[in-house]
């Protein structure tokens, strides 16, 4: 027994000094486990920030014009995590607050006179509600009058309990625990660690890749934690999980329980044990999480050396997973290509087909002009309008990001607009106003769409107004299972518009044929002297609602 005791011992010390490296690289593999489950977590709230910043863009005039609380309540339901929204002027007074009167002061200080020195936005430190009863992120942003100054700040604070919320709902093991932190060390949302060293937070500010430290703790031993910053350093992923135990530290532990009579017996069963470790296991682990790597659409992930003291059977598997994961991408890589090609493609042709459309109309405002006939001028002016209609709709195709979708709100906007002008409303004192949703719909309804409103907002314009004029009203919005497109006016009403057309009027057979090609209703009331609504119903399940992550 002494003798295959002594005989294991060298065994046993290359075994203790491989142990000792594998720790090594146990360490460095617990890091990049921990920064690999940061990244989902910086993703989420980057994306978040990034929706913010957007939201803040697109409404800030209805927030300097004081409709915080309309503002509020359309996006609250996008971004959960929104706490209020305020516009602060140049005093840092509040003009507007979805959740309280008008007056309160910035709590920001630091970053609103950031804003007033010239920076265009400010996410903030963590800071405490006073209208919400919670810790808060605020994102701000610069507001300039027309001559460039300082007008004030449109603060969006976001609730740090909604934050910590969303990044939880990645599948992360059970171990690990993702929570926030603020450039002071401050940590949110975490059951084991109240505050972080602020050494930790200048330590990683600037590290794109994060750092670990290992905290001891009393009542729960070592716990690895990985810092990260998110963005502009004012907020941190904080990623903790506990430590491994013996290696945590780089140190063998001696193991000073084990008596003599056991020594052969256990260096035999150590050594029997590391070179299967070290020949299989260890390996075929290695291999797992590669395939894993892989498996979640990391085809940019390398080897390198890693598998080069690996037997040859393992490095040739290894050198193949490494080889199909480079075809894969380069096939990924190619078939990206080949999509953005065909959308430029599709692109250029709705904008060569607005171009031709955009010429034929020319064509027939010259034809009009040499014609004196006032019935011949008007079929000639109602069909280029169509036209013009299906020129917008092919400008909106060709602009849209998404080739498949139209944007509701920028393609009617610019389609009463030019509706506007066309029809001459500003002479006959009729003004058009609308109220569209944030609605997409699939570019096959576009067309539809456009030649219906067409043909209501044209009637409308013919035979609802006398001399006084009056005002047309363009909704868009979602009622239940469908969205509701009507057109209202506040003209003479349907029984005395004498010469409005019936259901033997072009301009009805083409609305109910428009209608029927959309799946959608159509209706009409009126009462006399309080106008005509004509209203087109369509099914809910042929639209695309907008993305929320912008």
């Amino acid at each position: 027994m002494i003798t295959i005791a002594a005989a294991l011992t060298p065994i046993l010390i290359f075994a203790g000094f491989r142990s000792y490296l594998n720790a090594q690289d146990a360490r460095a593999e617990r890091r990049n486990n921990l920064v690999e489950i940061s990244d989902r977590a910086i993703d989420e709230v980057e994306q978040i920030l990034s929706t913010v910043d957007t939201l803040q863009q697109i409404y800030e005039a209805d927030i300097l014009n004081g409709d915080c609380r309309g503002v509020f309540a359309t996006l609250s339901p996008r971004v959960p995590q929104l706490s209020n929204i305020a516009f602060f002027n140049s005093d840092g007074a509040a003009e507007c607050s979805a959740l309280q009167a008008t007056g309160a002061r910035v709590v920001q200080l630091e970053a609103f006179e950031l804003l007033r020195q010239g920076q265009t936005k400010v996410r903030t430190d963590a800071f405490f509600g006073p209208q919400s009863q919670a810790w808060l992120f605020s994102v701000m942003r610069r507001v300039e009058g027309p001559d460039g100054l300082f007008r004030g700040a449109i603060a969006f604070p976001l609730r740090t309990d909604e934050l910590i919320r969303t990044i939880r709902l990645t599948n992360l093991p059970e171990d690990v625990e993702l929570a926030l932190s603020d450039s002071g060390g401050q940590v949110f949302g975490s059951a084991r660690i109240a505050n972080v060293d602020p050494d930790w937070i200048a330590s990683a500010t600037g590290d794109d890749d994060g750092e670990l430290f290992v905290l001891n703790m009393d009542d729960q031993g070592s716990v690895d934690v990985v810092v990260r910053a998110i963005v502009d350093n004012r907020i941190y992923a904080i990623i903790s999980r506990p430590s491994p135990g013996l290696f945590s530290e780089f140190t063998l532990r001696p193991l000073e329980s084990i008596g003599i009579p056991l020594l052969s017996f256990t260096l035999a069963l150590l050594a029997a044990w590391l070179a299967v470790d070290g020949l299989v296991l260890k390996w075929l682990a290695r291999l797992r999480r590669l395939a894993l790597i892989y498996g979640e659409g990391h085809y940019n992930f390398r080897i390198g050396n890693e598998f080069d003291n690996a037997p040859d059977e393992i490095q040739s598997f290894a050198r193949t997973f490494d080889r199909m994961a480079n075809r894969i991408a380069e096939r990924d890589s190619s078939l990206r290509s080949a999509i953005a090609t065909r959308d430029s493609a599709v692109k250029e042709i709705h904008h060569r087909v607005k171009n031709n459309l955009q010429i034929v109309a020319s064509f027939l405002n010259l034809q009009r002009r040499q014609v004196s006939d006032p019935a011949a001028r008007n079929v000639i002016s109602a069909a280029r309008h169509r036209i013009d209609a299906l020129s917008i709709v092919h400008q909106t195709l060709y602009q849209h990001e998404r080739l498949e979708t139209v944007h509701m709100h920028p393609f009617l906007d610019a389609l009463l607009s030019h509706l506007a002008g066309a029809l001459g409303m500003d002479e006959i004192r009729v003004t058009i106003k609308q109220d569209i949703a944030d609605i997409d719909r699939p570019a096959d309804d576009a067309i539809p769409i456009a030649l219906f409103l067409l043909e209501a907002v044209t009637n409308a314009m013919k035979y609802a107004f006398d001399e006084n004029g009056g005002t047309i009203l363009v909704k868009l919005w979602e009622d239940g299972d469908d969205i509701v497109l009507s057109v209202i006016d506040d003209g003479v009403g349907e029984q005395e518009q004498e010469n409005a057309p019936k259901s033997t009027g072009l301009g009805a057979r083409l609305m109910t044929a428009f209608a029927k090609q959309l799946r959608a209703e159509m209706s009409s009331h009126s009462e006399p002297g309080k106008g005509y609504t004509v209203e087109l119903r369509m099914p809910r399940s042929e639209r695309e609602m907008k993305a929320t992550d912008f």
